[in-house]
């Protein structure tokens, strides 16, 4: 069993370096580093996937775009390659828009839409490509707010938000997580921490496909 296990350990070790070598090469998207014990204040989009009676939680996991810097988008050239939206992609061509907004590489099969940072966004069926960077169970405190940008009857955007109280909160959530469809976790949520680290408020907006 002690070979055995010395076996596996160099085998993964080995995969590894393969991994990295293969990877060497390849333009990869930014880090997004999330620390759990330190959402002092911070916000964060987020999914929100549903609650625990037993525990008073709201399982919560925090997401982030796909993002690639620009200085290294701008450098690309056929023959490089890139991973995005979970694969390698070796470049044929790239096709710009005339305000280098949008970049489209092998006729679409990967596409970078500029971001507000001036940095490029994986974009995927008119969305971002979405990464979790943490899985929650934060407690419903009595200061928790849900503002609630979507028109229930309509769908549409409202100009001022919903805003419901911790308990009606919870209703929210639970009805969305019996649902079919889970209308709070469709990447149009962002979450905000106090200055406790506490789950404070939870903000949906508009997003069309909701």
């Amino acid at each position: 069993m002690k070979k055995l296990s010395i076996v596996l350990v160099v085998l993964f070790v080995f995969s590894l370096l393969l991994c990295s070598a293969a990877y060497a090469d390849t333009l990869m998207p930014k880090r997004t580093e999330v620390h759990p014990d330190r959402l002092v204040k911070t916000a964060s989009y987020a999914r929100i996937l549903g609650y625990n009676e037993a525990e008073n939680t709201l399982t919560v996991e925090l997401i982030a775009p796909e993002v690639f810097d620009y200085a290294d988008v701008y450098a690309l050239k056929a023959g490089d390659k890139i991973f995005a939206n979970g694969m390698e992609v070796t470049i044929e061509t790239l096709a710009w828009d005339d305000w280098k907004e949008i970049l489209w590489i092998n006729d679409g099969d990967v596409c970078l839409i500029k971001d507000p940072d001036g940095d490029y966004c994986t974009e995927n069926s008119n969305d971002h490509v979405w990464h979790v960077t943490a899985r929650l169970e934060c407690p419903v405190r009595e200061h928790l707010l849900l503002m609630d940008n979507v028109d229930e009857l309509s769908g549409g955007m409202l100009e001022l938000p919903r805003v419901f109280a911790a308990d009606e909160t919870i209703a929210k959530v639970q009805a969305e997580q019996a649902a079919e469809y889970n209308r709070l976790a469709v990447n149009n949520v962002y979450v905000v921490f106090d200055g406790e680290g506490d789950l404070a408020v939870i903000h949906r907006f508009y997003v069309p496909w909701q």
